[in-house]
């Protein structure tokens, strides 16, 4: 099933909430520095949510006003339509993941998890039901009497969603959570989190600056810059309709090509809107130019030469040099290139992403 496609099936008499909403929400601290103008977002209930974007961008600081641990300046945040903004941290109905786990070395696993349970008095056999029952959804059963220590940094990042699932929480909150594991692990525990949030079908709401996290975990990603929204949409929209150049340049990899049209020889015949001042491609839509092919009146073909090329297996990523600057693009099964080769690339004019004097979308 595709994720965005997806349905998630929610357990009986849960409370989860229906939506978190910010709305007009404005964060400054003493110094006046304002990290957040003008907040309005609306994050649905059961969805797999992450803020994206560069370090600075204002989402950590949302994700803390949502949990309760930064106050909101003006503005307010609604639960369910009720507002929050006067609300302990401990009476919101939600459970954060740090990025560091947070975990208490001198305790086991078993006293790690249960140890919210135990300050709020719940009782002693339902702690050991829920500890029993969330080791087991994450694979932490045979690990419950080791110490942190003992663990490895998957096994310990899991110990600290085993924390915040024991509480059953109404919305999961995580702040870059998989940025201290390596690369192979940090892909399995994407994979894992997609799981767990298609099996408990809460609300999770998920940082990080890691847009191939955002696009493979999120039904919903809210990419963010200077403070200020840029786009919220779903995965495919954000990548395949960007409303902006940052938004077109920030999502994919490698980057979008982007050039000032008035540089791109020949522009002229392409037929672009009189409002288009920049031109883009992604680097998957640059088709070496080859015998048979017919370029379309309005199709750009411009000269290049190979300066870089990486193999990916597959796929082999390359940079090439134009009258107008370096262009990437790809090639997916073909024999590799070699740097210094002189070539004709072809972009097809449904292909073309074109952009205004103030980097926001022309749609033509």
């Amino acid at each position: 099933m595709e994720r965005n496609a997806r349905t998630v099936t929610k357990r009986k008499g849960a409370g989860f909430v229906s939506s978190i909403e910010l709305r007009h929400v404005r964060k400054c601290y003493e110094n006046k520095n304002t990290v957040i103008e003008d907040m309005n977002l609306v994050i649905p209930d059961g969805s797999f949510t992450v803020l994206v974007g560069p370090s600075g961008c204002g989402k950590s600081t949302t994700l803390r006003m949502i949990a309760g641990l930064e106050e909101i300046t003006s503005g307010d945040l609604l639960m369910d339509g009720v507002r929050m903004n006067e609300v302990d941290p401990g009476h919101r109905g939600i459970a954060m993941v740090f990025q560091n786990y947070a975990l208490y070395p001198t305790m086991s696993v078993r006293k790690n998890i249960e140890f919210g349970l135990v300050n709020a008095k719940v009782p002693k056999d339902e702690i050991a039901r829920r500890v029993k029952d969330i080791s087991e959804i994450v694979g932490l059963s045979e690990y419950l009497d080791r110490r942190p220590s003992q663990l490895s940094g998957g096994q310990r990042q899991r110990v600290a969603l085993a924390r915040a699932m024991v509480k059953q929480p109404q919305v999961f909150l995580m702040d870059e959570p998989l940025s201290n594991l390596d690369a192979k692990l940090r892909t399995q525990m994407r994979t894992e989190l997609i799981a767990l949030h298609q099996r408990l079908g809460t609300t999770f709401v998920y940082v990080t600056h890691d847009q191939t996290e955002a696009m493979s975990m999120a039904t919903k990603i809210v990419l963010m810059n200077k403070g200020e929204i840029q786009q919220a949409a779903e995965p495919l929209t954000i990548y395949g309709d960007p409303v902006n150049r940052f938004t077109a340049q920030f999502i994919g990899t490698p980057t979008m090509n982007v050039f000032p049209v008035a540089d791109i020889p020949g522009a002229a015949r392409l037929a672009l809107p009189a409002n288009a001042h920049y031109l883009g491609f992604r680097p998957s839509r640059g088709l070496v130019l080859r015998e048979g092919m017919t370029p379309a009146s309005h199709d750009l073909v411009f000269d290049a030469t190979i300066a870089i090329h990486e193999m990916m297996g597959s796929e082999i990523i390359y940079q090439a040099k134009a009258a107008f600057g370096t262009v990437q693009f790809k090639t997916f099964n073909q024999a590799e290139i070699p740097v210094g080769e002189k070539i004709k690339l072809m972009v097809e004019r449904a292909s073309m992403y074109l952009f205004d004097e103030n980097e926001n979308r022309v749609r033509s």
